[in-house]
């Protein structure tokens, strides 16, 4: 008993020394913005001069010379922490986001998102319904989906609106603590089952879901038994791990995940199993099929409006750059992904039109699959 109360002491003394160093990087300073953002006007807060230009004047001498210094550098994780250093989070945010919707495949993502949300809320006629009814959609759920159904990693809304509106679907059932390679065999079986029932597939996977699918597409399935596969939605995907996971792996912090995950029968295996070191080692091995579209819906969370409940967390990463609470930004997306963004959301997309707007990602998804 004295050991288990020492372990917990120091756990607690050393968690509390990293929220405490975690919340440092949140801005003293909040500039209120009236710009616009993917063509359309946008009220937000930031914490810089130069992220306000961004939005209200890009013709601006200093907004010019920022995405001149760095047009050649690649857009990733490395580009965007070296933005947030020399200027600012939101900066980078903005950068990123701007930068992904100047190719033109990732504008038209973004556009029709928005176009379909807007008909969908007023509840207008959309064509694209019918087309849309063609196919089967398949939804791989996050960590914890049944232990904590208001994350939404259930995917509870939006199967529902869809069952709703007469489009055929399924949750493929996880296991919910799982390691991601476990998972992915689970996710691989159902997959080809449902290929040999249904032509025409939309995969859409939350969080550490986008893992598994990843692993799924990317390395289980041969391309052949993809074929049914026309796209996959990741939704907030942790792709490659999360340096959260990392950051818990080493003392004192290890032991206060090891104690929680005991306390819930679990072991750290499943800290170990999410390290972003190893991951992003692993993501490069993944190859996905040609045929199949994906489409990534990344939340960006501006950096004077970071929700306490995230916000230790959100710190312990901004070494990276942008991140949603649990992930870097640039490390959501694949090399040819369409990147649709909802700025202002972080990881868990607490949106009360959630299951709206993913709605509307299917219908871009197969708007765009269908080549128009």
């Amino acid at each position: 008993m004295k050991q288990l109360f020492k372990l917990l002491t120091l756990a607690i003394i050393g968690v509390s020394a990293y929220i405490i160093l975690g919340s440092s990087c949140i801005p003293k300073t909040s500039i209120a913005v009236n710009g616009f953002l993917f063509g359309k006007p946008f009220q937000t807060t930031v914490d810089n001069n130069l992220a306000k230009l961004m939005l209200t004047n890009p013709q601006d001498n200093e907004v010019v010379n920022l995405f001149s210094a760095y047009q050649n550098k690649p857009l990733n994780t490395k580009t965007l922490s070296e933005l947030t250093a020399n200027y600012s989070a939101d900066v980078a945010t903005f950068y990123f986001l701007q930068k992904e919707y100047q190719d033109t495949e990732n504008k038209q993502a973004q556009d029709l998102y928005a176009s379909y949300f807007e008909k969908l809320s007023n509840n207008e006629n959309i064509s694209e319904l019918n087309s849309l009814k063609e196919y089967f959609v398949a939804f791989v759920p996050g960590l914890a989906y049944k232990q904590d159904t208001t994350t939404g990693a259930n995917f509870s809304r939006q199967r529902r609106l869809l069952t709703t509106s007469g489009v055929a679907n399924e949750l493929i059932e996880t296991g919910e603590w799982d390691l991601a390679d476990d998972n992915a065999s689970t996710v691989s079986k159902r997959l080809r089952e449902l290929s040999e029932i249904h032509e025409k597939i939309i995969v859409v996977s939350a969080s550490k879901g986008g893992l598994e699918t990843a692993i799924a597409l990317g390395k289980i399935l041969k391309p052949e038994e993809t074929k049914s596969i026309k796209a996959w939605i990741s939704v907030g995907g942790i792709l490659r791990g999360s340096p959260i996971a990392d950051n818990y792996l080493t003392a004192p912090k290890c032991w206060f995940a090891e104690f929680m995950l005991w306390t819930k029968g679990k072991k750290i295996d499943i800290v170990q199993d999410m390290s972003y070191k190893q991951r992003t080692e692993d993501f490069k091995e993944l190859h996905f099929p040609d045929n199949m579209k994906i489409i990534h819906f990344v939340g960006a969370p501006m950096a004077t409006q970071i929700d306490k409940e995230i916000k230790s967390r959100y710190c312990s990463m901004s070494r990276f750059g942008p991140n949603d609470g649990l992930t870097p930004l640039a490390d959501e997306v694949t090399e040819n992904g369409i990147v649709v963004s909802e700025i202002g959301l972080d990881h868990y997309f607490r949106d009360k039109n959630i299951d709206t707007k993913t709605f509307a990602l299917a219908l871009v998804a197969i708007k765009i699959q269908n080549g128009n």
